[in-house]
């Protein structure tokens, strides 16, 4: 696996993580699910698409920026798709559509850039493979780690430090699997 791809996916899973402690650590900061969700959000703004940069291969200020733009506006549309979807239905078949088609949205605008290797839906099925695994893996550990479902774990804490730690490793693996995803799309091998 190359570098870029690695380190990008590493830096993404650090900003999931600052995202996903809104919800597992900042109850204070919102008053509403979804006052949460545009916090969490908002964290992907600003550096979610700087986390990707390595394996986008931007060079300079000017691709850095317009790179990170670029990214915000489509997680901006990823996330008002998903949290629809959402709303709309509150089980895993809004999940599912709200994700395949905001990950086709934010997949379409961070290829406007790029040079183009597969399509569009090749593209964004490669994203969504990934993403969908490290969400409902972060789903497994989030349940399993509060002694529910079929991996149930009994942890020897405290009741609202399971609640955090199940929090947390559904943000990992959120990270993990979105980051690897969007890196991998993303990383053009360059001429060396």
């Amino acid at each position: 696996m190359k570098f870029p791809i690695l380190f990008s996916t590493a830096a993404f899973t650090l900003v999931a993580l600052l995202s996903f402690a809104v919800w597992a650590l900042g109850s204070s900061l919102y008053t509403s699910e979804v006052g949460m969700y545009v916090l969490c959000a908002v964290v992907f703004f600003g550096f979610g698409g700087l986390s990707l940069c390595p394996a986008a291969g931007t060079n300079g200020k000017k691709q850095t920026i317009a790179f990170c733009l670029r990214f915000a506006g489509g997680f901006l549309i990823y996330a008002f798709l998903w949290s629809v979807a959402w709303f709309a239905f509150r089980n895993p078949f809004g999940e599912v559509i709200g994700s395949f088609l905001g990950l086709t949205a934010l997949v379409a605008v961070l290829r406007a850039g790029l040079p183009r290797s597969t399509d569009l839906l090749t593209a964004t099925a490669g994203v969504f493979l990934w993403y969908t695994l490290g969400y409902h893996l972060g789903g497994q550990a989030y349940d399993a780690l509060q002694n529910r479902g079929i991996t149930a774990i009994e942890l020897p804490l405290e009741r609202g430090t399971v609640v955090t730690l199940a929090r947390f490793s559904w943000g990992l693996f959120y990270g993990l699997g979105l980051g690897y995803g969007l890196a991998r799309m993303l990383h053009v091998p360059r001429p060396s």
